[in-house]
């Protein structure tokens, strides 16, 4: 789950999502000169977000992908996929292919319906997500990747809701090959559900399964990614994986098999 600022208090949040789009342009503005001008408190709190904030989240993600590459260097060979499901701005995948194309010769494959959240179900009601929230245009990820020297001979995207594009002939067509590491950044249970019941076929031994959004719900082990793991291996209890890398916002497992 990418989040590059912070959400203002609910009162003014909802203030502003009633404006017109034109007002929310204006007040957008307003606070980016105010963030700029030196010595202010705006200015101050505004490098900190950026300088320490932010970076501190992003160095966490850069960890846990350097993390699987030392993994994976100790223990090879293992060849394969990089899956991702989830895939807003392509800032996850760029640190993944930073970290493993000096290392392993992996496909990596951007799974996401490129429109946003889905329809946001009961289970996981909560302010910060709404239909359509984290939309990325899939052409922009292609290009934002293939900038950044990821050959496009060694990507590939997977367009739609998982509980339709993860289909029986998707995975025919990309077995035999398994997944070296799976990056299940959903944010909500209903779509990390059929991600987990789709992946079983690419697991081998040594695949690292990571969830990005593991604390989402105050870590609430009964809602979001933690439930759908938890329904997950209730279902497949002849499949062993033990803990690896967790940080304050994600969890990751390896696969030993059977």
């Amino acid at each position: 789950m990418q989040r590059t600022n912070i959400t203002p208090t609910t009162p003014i949040r909802r203030l502003y999502n009633a404006l017109p789009k034109w007002c929310q342009q204006l007040a957008r503005s307003v606070i980016s000169v105010r963030n700029v001008v030196p010595f202010t408190e705006s200015h101050k709190r505004q490098r900190w977000l950026e300088q320490v904030y932010s970076e501190f989240g992003r160095n966490q993600r850069k960890n846990i992908f350097l993390s699987i590459a030392r993994f994976h260097h100790i223990n090879r060979p293992i060849d394969g996929y990089y899956f991702e499901f989830g895939c807003n701005g392509a800032y996850t995948m760029r640190m993944a292919w930073d970290a493993f194309h000096h290392l392993f010769d992996f496909t990596y494959v951007g799974f996401d319906s490129f429109e946003g959240l889905p329809e946001i179900s009961k289970i996981d009601r909560q302010e910060i997500w709404g239909k359509g929230k984290l939309a990325f245009e899939e052409s922009r990820f292609i290009d934002v990747l293939t900038a950044h020297g990821v050959p496009s001979s060694k990507l590939q995207t997977v367009r739609g809701f998982y509980d339709q594009s993860l289909t029986q002939d998707l995975r025919e067509r990309l077995l035999p090959t398994k997944a070296a590491v799976i990056y299940i950044d959903c944010d909500l249970y209903a779509s990390t559900v059929p991600v987990l019941n789709w992946i079983t076929a690419f697991l081998q031994r040594g695949t690292i399964v990571v969830f990005d959004d593991w604390n989402c719900f105050h870590g609430d082990p009964d809602r979001g990614e933690r439930l759908a793991w938890k329904e997950y291996r209730e279902r497949n209890q002849q499949l062993r994986f033990e803990p690896f890398i967790a940080t304050n916002e994600a969890q990751s497992f390896i696969f030993l098999g059977q």
